[in-house]
């Protein structure tokens, strides 16, 4: 199960550290869940990897930076069921339906990107003092997201009936994929096999099932039951 690696008023980041489970190390993979609370916001932060961000329950307002490119920054919604790709090197801030900035962010950056007065943002940094997530005030206006532009960025996997096959590279340059499993009670998925070598990371969003990894010596490797909030990986 997820560790707590930070709470504050406006919610909580899980993640499973890779010291402890060595084959995330292995794997060069890494997990994390986002909670975020009624006007919680998850402050910009930079992606020193390719990430792909699903999500579970609720929506979120997302805005995207590249660094690379100094493009103007892309606002997005997501809701329960969508997917949406995050490069290496894109600067991203996550917000229960509201938008805000703080920490090393120079005044003149934060007036720029979001709208407001260099005398505004100065005293929005001083009213902040979590480290990640906090929550905004009442006042602080909200951007209103393009859904032109989401319709570009985000794909929905909770349409599909049963899976569905997110390529992020259809939507920016890196290998990462994701699927949307659905299964019905006493249905069965599998055996399934990849044949590029790629691992397989697994989050059970619900309910409860019954996975097994074989391996290529025809032992098995693992038969176990699987809850609701689990991760585990299937080596290449």
């Amino acid at each position: 199960m997820a560790q707590v690696f930070m709470k504050e008023e406006g919610g909580e980041y899980y993640i499973w550290p890779s010291s402890e489970f060595s084959v995330l190390s292995e794997a060069k993979l890494g997990a994390g869940k986002l909670v975020l609370h009624p006007r919680g916001f998850a402050q910009p932060h930079y992606a020193d990897s390719n990430k792909i961000g699903f999500v579970i329950q609720g929506s979120c307002t997302v805005g995207l930076l590249s660094e690379k490119d100094h493009s103007e920054e892309t606002v997005l919604k997501i809701k329960k069921g969508d997917a949406i790709a995050v490069p290496v090197g894109v600067i991203s801030w996550w917000f229960n339906r509201a938008m805000g900035v703080l920490g090393g962010f120079s005044p003149e950056f934060i007036s720029k990107v979001y709208g407001i007065t260099e005398e505004e943002s100065i005293t929005l940094q001083k009213s902040q003092t979590a480290n990640l997530i906090f929550k905004l005030d009442d006042e602080i206006k909200v951007p209103e997201p393009s859904i032109k532009v989401s319709q570009k960025f985000v794909v929905s996997l909770d349409k599909v009936f049963s899976s569905f096959k997110f390529s992020a590279a259809e939507k920016s340059p890196f290998e990462l994929s994701a699927n949307l499993v659905k299964l019905d009670v006493d249905s069965v998925l599998g055996p399934l096999f990849t044949n590029d070598s790629s691992y397989q990371m697994i989050y059970v969003i619900r309910g409860s099932g019954r996975i097994q990894i074989v391996g290529l010596n025809g032992q098995i490797a693992l038969d176990s039951k699987m809850e609701a909030g689990q991760l585990f990986v299937v080596p290449r």
